[in-house]
């Protein structure tokens, strides 16, 4: 199993980032490396919903996770592996601290970790700002 995880302060709310994760066909305002995403159906635990990276296949996705407003939690199954990606928002005195974490396993985890998960990991500090500037706005 390949894991990573990143803290990072910003000043929305629980709140409002919770509003705005569960706007997932939002989701490519604030993400750079995806082209589009959608659900058919309400955003709840076990919603299948899907997202298509910029150059790349259409990935389907389920929520796992949904705990207002603290946390969010999807799974991405790929070939050969399963993805997991859990956001929790939590409120302190500096405005909130986004705890994120991404956890790949399964038998090709190696490689997705190679393509994909590390690189992720890389840039979350940066994606978590853009889409708690995005979720302040709302």
């Amino acid at each position: 199993m390949y894991r990573y995880h990143i803290e990072t302060r910003v000043a929305a709310t629980p709140a409002q980032l919770f509003a705005a994760k569960l706007r997932i066909t939002d989701w490519p305002l604030w993400d750079a490396g995806l082209e589009a995403t959608g659900i058919d159906g309400p955003v709840q635990e076990g919603a299948a919903f899907w997202l298509r990276p910029k150059g790349g296949p259409t990935v389907a996705m389920q929520i796992e996770t949904l705990i207002a407003p603290h946390c969010f939690s999807d799974i991405a199954r790929l070939t050969g592996a399963t993805l997991r990606t859990r956001s929790e928002f939590v409120a302190n005195a500096q405005g909130t601290l986004v705890r994120e974490s991404l956890e790949a396993w399964g038998p090709l985890a190696w490689l997705w970790n190679r393509l994909l998960v590390r690189k992720l990991a890389a840039g979350a500090s940066e994606e978590i700002r853009q889409f708690a500037a995005r979720a302040a706005q709302a």
